[in-house]
Order: structure tokens, then sequence, then C-alpha cells
């Protein structure tokens, strides 16, 4: 055997001229798909820092930084078993909430839902407490009753032995989960969100709407009074016949209903005590399930509350019920036009409406009804129109609601500029009507409702929960149109504020209620609303650790400058960068408010796609959203008067419209109708947030940033720990420029290819640097899928893949934890990468020549194609951190 003519120094030489281009611009073989790898291609930084060196290190042992006194008696609010599973603890002597998360945070499994074991060692670990710190427990699941459940650890221990029901899941029959030794009760859905928000208000007094898909069940509430349940509280324990509730004759039509009936929409009127609060009900409408709630979400989908219609259309454009805010986004393109050469497409309006009627109302002519013949049928993301396919006859799934308005989108095409087109599909125009259709009756039907109600009680002051209060269109046409004094939406309206709400009626009780008048002693109600920033609060320990394990990926700089880290942060961003933004507590509710962010220019329109296409990986529809200077704000965007306090929207709860003369300035947070859900932040509530912009501010001229939620993984929820930003930010491939967390700056290293090679001197002859042997990060797991039609005989049109699993990978992520080779060249390579050969010595290893073989230009060039591909998949896997050397 002989090698092929080729010296391992001379091996080196040609790749290192190979890579002088882009990977990207090599020629490979046909078989070489990219199409199934998302975001392969590395962006470069336009930015490069000043390194910045301090050995002076203000941590010193890696203790909790909330870790409280060891004597601290706790108050649990749990939101259990449901979605949106979440745990708020509060000191049960001064009131003061110590900690909240949710379970979607821990577990990377978005709205996670099923029982709370996680959480609440969680909270203990970061309180430094041990489990018989917890005095209180109060808790809501709004499909059926806790307590009655827990009731049997036997049976629990029997469902988790056989793995079904809650048992399913690890932790279901622990004493974390179940909580035993503690007080625990269970206080009803719609009055644990009026608790969430009312308690919290910066206002004495004020009146609470409550919307969401679905509340408790009346059969449920109705028991809990009948019985006289010590153990739970609902509306009813208020007097069943203390407020309005339609239908009137519920009690009678429950009794021949097919099934239960549940809470719609509520309201609720309140005053604060020093200790305590009196909340009462006004009003509650009920809605019948239609469907078995052992069906599909619970027969959601056939129930009428304005929450669950307006899910109902998320589930039919979307397929997800949980995807109003991509409905409320999708609306204001109702008024958007699209230029194909000759033909202008355009979303025609639907003029039936969904929704119509009054909520408070059981005239027949002026009742609430509903028309769900629009929402009926095949639903929009099941249909197949011939523009979701390619030339090939393939489907393409991002087609369907793929599209932008293509205003200053330019792009390099034969050296002239031209405008890049994103066009709709005839079902995106479909859907755009409905989603137009569907905000428009809610905002009428809600207007009506909230108006009605702010006349019959007087109340000058706002509060809006449940899963509604997410729509910050309506939530902001609330606010200035209808004379309120003052409105407040607490960061969380949606079920993760279910748990606040519980924890706030363990420590303040009800004034109205009798049981609950002289029994115990209670700490100072809250006088102004609490911090979104709740969750745990990373170590230095933890971002080191972070940043060790994916070390060969990064390139860090250590800036214990406050100053100078937020101005290279500022300048990444004026700039043009994209950059992560992790500091601190992480919040509590679906949005980013400048703890777990993505941040970008606002003035720079193209952004808009970049962000969705390349660090998101979502529909180009999608607006952003701003954060912006308190004080700058109304100069800004037109929020109402703002003459009392300018900081009106600090939780991005607020729609408001961009002042006319500014949108041009801002075109990346200005949605298509002028529109933009901003965040007002102010230098009390978030000093070094609102020192960045500032930042920019004097950059730029433009007091705001956009700023997105940190997740570049779909479906995962924002990132938490230190690990998981690092995983996020290593899955944008470079889309993000630079992560700012702690006191580190963070970029994404490229292949160093003259490490993995080595170096020699000028002289070719002596090798002054050794190769490296690239070295796979961990174990992993091959699989192989053939895909061949019945009665194939043709090997050709046998189609494999063959994917890899390896869960030491710092990009590892359940959500997509197989990851699929290039080709067999590629597994070969990954198999072989084992640490003892460098690159030279498994190129030998492809080019072997038997004795009888002859050199030729033909073998030179395959040697030279065999490297080009070599290279190539070994930079992949790289970058994939699969392989690190």
């Amino acid at each position: 055997m002989t090698q092929i003519g080729l010296s391992r120094l001379k091996t080196i030489q040609i790749i290192l001229v190979l890579f002088t281009e882009p990977v990207s611009s090599w020629t490979m073989p046909k078989s070489n798909d990219l199409s199934t790898n998302r975001k392969m291609q590395l962006f470069s930084t336009p930015f490069e820092l000043d390194y910045y060196d301090d050995s002076e290190n203000p941590y010193k042992d890696d203790i909790s930084p909330l870790e409280v006194p060891e004597d601290t008696k706790l108050v649990l609010g749990l939101n259990k078993y449901s979605h949106d599973t979440t745990v708020c603890a509060a000191d049960i002597k001064t009131g003061e909430v110590l900690f909240a998360v949710s379970k979607e945070r821990l577990s990377r499994k978005k709205h996670d839902a099923g029982n709370v074991a996680t959480l609440v060692e969680s909270c203990l670990n970061c309180l430094n407490l041990d489990y018989d710190a917890i005095e209180k427990v109060v808790m809501n699941n709004h499909h059926h009753r806790i307590l009655p459940l827990e009731e049997s650890r036997e049976h629990m221990e029997w469902e988790s032995g056989l793995g079904i029901n809650g048992g399913i899941e690890n932790g279901y029959d622990d004493e974390e989960n179940l909580l035993l030794d503690a007080d625990r009760m269970e206080l009803s859905h719609h009055l644990a969100h009026a608790y969430s928000t009312a308690t919290q208000s910066p206002f004495d007094s004020g009146m609470v709407v409550v919307m969401d898909g679905m509340g408790e069940t009346y059969r449920t509430m109705l028991r809990g009074q009948k019985t006289k349940d010590p153990t739970y509280v609902s509306d009813f324990s208020f007097g069943e016949d203390s407020f309005q509730i339609i239908p009137s004759d519920l009690q009678d039509q429950s009794q021949i209903s097919y099934f239960d009936w549940r809470e719609a929409e509520s309201v609720y009127v309140y005053t604060k005590k020093e200790n305590s609060i009196d909340l009462k009900p006004v009003f509650k409408r009920f809605t019948p399930e239609s469907s078995p709630p052992s069906l599909y979400n619970h027969g959601f989908e056939n129930m009428d509350s304005v929450g669950a219609l307006y899910s109902r259309a998320s589930s039919h454009i979307f397929g997800d019920w949980n995807a109003c805010g991509k409905v409320m986004g999708l609306a204001p393109w109702m008024g958007t036009s699209w230029k194909d050469g000759d033909l202008v497409q355009c979303p025609v309006e639907e003029e039936r409406r969904v929704m119509f009627g009054s909520l408070y109302s059981e005239d027949d002519e002026q009742k609430f009804q509903q028309d769900k013949n629009v929402i009926a049928g095949m639903p929009l993301i099941s249909r197949m129109d011939a523009d979701l396919f390619d030339e090939d006859g393939n489907l393409v799934k991002k087609r369907r609601y793929d599209f932008d308005d293509d205003e200053g989108l330019k792009k390099q095409d034969d050296g002239k500029e031209v405008q890049e087109k994103r066009l709709p599909t005839k079902v995106a125009l479909d859907a755009i009507a409905l989603a137009h259709r569907i905000q428009i009756d809610l905002e009428d039907i809600v207007i009506d409702f909230v108006k009605h109600f702010k006349e019959q009680t007087g109340e000058e002051n706002l509060c809006i929960a449940g899963g509604v209060g997410l729509n910050s269109v309506l939530n902001g046409r609330l606010s200035r149109e209808l004379g309120f004094s003052n409105t407040f939406i607490s960061p969380y309206p949606g079920d993760d504020g279910i748990a606040v709400g519980c924890c706030a009626f363990g420590l303040f009780g009800n004034g109205f209620l009798e049981e609950q008048k002289e029994t115990e002693e209670r700490p100072p109600m809250w006088k102004e609303p609490l911090s979104p920033y709740l969750g745990p609060a990373s170590t230095e320990a933890a971002i080191k650790a972070a940043i060790e394990a994916a070390a060969p990926w990064l390139v860090v700089e250590e800036v214990r400058n406050e100053g100078l880290r937020l101005e290279l942060a500022a300048q990444e961003i004026e700039s043009g960068g994209v950059i992560a933004w992790y500091h601190g507590r992480s919040e509590l509710g679906p949005r980013a408010l400048g703890h777990r962010s993505i941040l970008a220019d606002p003035r720079k329109k193209g952004l808009v796609r970049f962000i969705n296409q390349h660090v998101k990986s979502r529909e180009s529809f999608r607006p952003f959203a701003p954060s912006v200077l308190a004080e700058y704000a109304d100069d800004w965007f037109d929020l109402g008067d703002t003459s009392s306090d300018s900081n009106k929207s600090p939780y991005m709860s607020l729609t408001a419209t961009v002042r006319e003369k500014k949108r041009k300035l801002i075109p990346a947070v200005t949605h298509v109708d002028g529109s933009s859900r901003l965040q007002t932040v102010t230098a009390e509530a978030e000093p070094l947030y609102h020192k960045l912009i500032s930042m920019f501010y004097d950059l730029s001229g433009v007091p705001l940033v956009l700023n997105t939620s940190f997740n570049t993984i779909p479906g995962e929820p924002i990132v938490e720990s230190p690990s998981d930003a690092i995983r996020s930010f290593l899955c944008s491939f470079g889309s993000l420029e630079m992560l700012v967390m702690g006191d580190y700056i963070i970029k994404r290293k490229t292949a160093n290819l003259k490490t993995l090679l080595g170096e020699a001197d000028k002289s070719d002859i002596e090798i002054v640097t050794a190769p490296l042997c690239p070295k796979r990060v961990g174990a992993c797991t091959f699989q192989t899928i053939t895909e061949a039609e019945t009665g194939t005989v043709d090997p050709e049109s046998v189609v494999s893949k063959t994917k890899v699993r390896m869960p030491a990978r710092p990009m590892h992520h359940d959500g997509d934890e197989w990851y699929e080779i290039l080709d067999e060249l590629e597994g070969e390579l990954l198999s072989v990468c084992d640490g003892t050969s460098t690159l030279s010595d498994i190129f030998q290893q492809y080019t072997e020549m038997q004795e009888d073989e002859q050199m030729d230009k033909g073998r030179i060039e395959e040697a030279e194609l065999l490297l080009q591909n070599l290279v190539y998949r070994i930079v992949r896997l790289y970058e994939n951190t699969l392989i690190s050397w």
C-alpha cells in the first residue's frame, strides 16, 4: 500500500487555500441537500470589541443571591396541573413576594403543565429554605378540584407506578408536590385572576374585569357553596344571589345540560385596606360546555366565551389554540395591498361577524351571540392551495404565512439593487381577513361590556386580568377611550398569574367573607405593583459554568466596568448588530422586559425580516415591540393623557399609535397600521436597562430599542438559566452578534482551521504548531430511516436519512434532539473524530492507493474535491457543536 502523493504539509496548504472562500460558496455533490438543516450560514460580526481586563473579582462565595433568613415562613400560590403551571412564594409575615417562576422556564416546554415538585424544589433552593418553611398553600386548577384528587396518596403512587394520569410525570406523589404538612386550600379561577391584579394595583379601589377562555366549572363552585367546604373559596362564597349571573336561570339549565358550565367573563369591585382587601363579584357570565370535556383540550374549541372564540380563530389559522398573539399581529395587515407585476393582491374583508350583541344582556335582540360558520369547515392551517407547493410539488410549510410589506428590503442580484418580494399566499390573505374580523369583534364586544360596568359601578380605575388581557390592542383602546383615570394590567394576566392571585389571597384574605375576618394577623397590603423580575437569579458560578461548557465555540470577554459594557452593547446595536441581553432575575409572564431580551436598532426596517427569519425562525409578518425611555414615550407614541403618569405601559401591555412624524424614524417597531406594542422603562424600576437605552439614545437620537424575547429555538419559551442562554445563542448560528450576560460579552467563535491543521514555517519544512485532533463532544446515537415507494427496485430511488443524537453537545435540546447528518461522509467523519487522529490522518485514510495504481490528474482532482468536502463537513460538525478541537 502507498499513500497518494500529497505530504501532510501540502495537505495543510491546500486546505488553507480552499478556506479563503466562504464554505457556502464551495461546490458540493448534488446529494448534499442542506435544506433540512436550519440556519447553517454564519453571519459576520461588524463590530470588533476591545479587550478589557480587570483582575478584581467582586464575587466570593457562590451563595444564592435570593437567600432569606432560615426562620422565614412561606405562603405558596400555585397554578397546578394545568397549562402554565406556576409557583409564587411570599413571606407570610411581611407579604414580600420572594420568588415566582413558571414551569415552562425550567422544563423548556412552552406552557408546560403538570405537578409542581420541580418548581417547589427550585423555590426552596433559591431561597435556601427547608421544606418545613412552607406554612400555607393556596392553589387552583380550573379543570378539576385538586385536594380531592390528592386525598389518597396511595392511589397517586399507584398511578405513578402505572405511568397513567398525573403519574406519567416524575414528582407526582412527592412531598414537594403534595405539600401535605402545610395548611392547604383552593381558590376558584376567576377569583384568583382578580386577586392577581387588584391586590397589586397602584390605586386603592377599582373595578376588575376578568376575561379568558374558560374558568371554573359551575358545579364545582356550587358544590363548594352547598357543602360549605372550608378548603374551597369561590365567587359563590359571597352568596349566589349577591351578584348578577348570566344566564339568570343557570341552576335550572345546568340540571338538563349534557355537560357543565364554565366561567366566561367576570367583573369585580374592590377596596384595599391596611392588611386586607374587600373584593367581591358584581357580574359573571357562564358559558356551556358544548362538547365532552374529556375530548381535545377539554372541549375548549366549542365554548362561547370571548376568549374561547378568539382562540378558536387562532386554531383555525395556526393550528394552535394558544397563538392568539399571532392573530393579533396578523389583523392589522387588513389594509395592506401587494403588487406582483400587474396583479394587485389584498385581503377581502370578512363581513360576517363572529361575535355580536352584549355580554351583560339576556334580551333576545341584544344578548351576546356568535356565528361559528366563519371559523368552521376546513381550517386555514390545513388547506393545500397550489401556491403552497414548490416547482417540484413539495409542500413548503413556511410559505403559508411567510410574507411582509417588502418596503426597504434590498438585495444584490448580479450587481443590481432589486426589490425582494415576499408576497402573501391566498390562504394568508384569507387568514388576514379572519384575524381582522375576530379582532374587531373582540374590541367592539369588550368595549361595550367594560363601558357598561364602568357606568354601573361608578369606578374610575380599571384592572384587567385573564388571557384576553394579553391582547394589547384591546387594552390600549380600553385605557384611552373609556375615560378611566387609571388602567392597570399585570405582566401576567394569563394563567401564570393565577399563582400570584392565590398567593395574594393566602396573604390578605377577603374582608367580605365572614370566615376570613378575625382569624389571623396579616401582613401589610401591597401598595404598588410587584416587580416582574421574580424568577431565579443566576450566580457568577452558574454563568461561568455555562460559558466553560461551551468554551470551544465562544469568544468571551470579561468586562466588569458597567459603563464600558453598556457602551459596547449600545455601539453594537447602533451599528446594526442584533444582541442577546441577559441580566438579573427572569421575568414572570410571557413577555421579555429587558432581562431576557433580544435587542436591535428600531431605525433599520430590514431587521424585521432578518430577526424573524434568521434569529427567531418565524413568519416575516410578525411585528416587534419597542422598549422606550418613559420620559420620552409621549413624544413618540400617542398614549392618551400622560400628565399624571408617563409610565403607561411598563409591562408591554398596551398598543399605541406611533406619532406620524416619527414612523419613518423607527420603522422596525412600527407595525403596518402605524401601531406599536410598547414597554415604557423608568430608571427607578429598571436602572441598568434604562442606562443601556439611554446610551443608545446618545448614539442615535432615538430613545428606544427593538425588544423581543430571548428564545431562538422554535417551540421553546424565553431562556431561563445561563446554559439556556448559551444554547439559544449558539442556535442562532451567528445571527445574534453577541450575548451580554452578567459581566461577560460573548461572541460565537468561527472554526479555527489553523489550530486544527497546524502551521509550518515559511520554508514549509518545519511544523511550528502541531495539528489538533477533532473530537466528538460526547456519546452519540445514530438513527437511519430509509424511505422507498412500494415496489421500488431502483436503488437510486431509495432515500435514506441519518440522524444523530448527542445530549452532551451545547446545542442539544429536547424539542429537536436529532441532528440530521448531511450524508454518509459526514456520519463517517463524526465516527472517526475520537480525538486521536488529525484531519490529515483522516484524509489519508480516504486516499490510500493500491501499489499498482498510478497518480494522474484525475486522481489529484478527486483528492482535492474530497479534501474540500472533508473540511466542509468538519466545519459543519463544529458549528453544530458535535465536535471540537
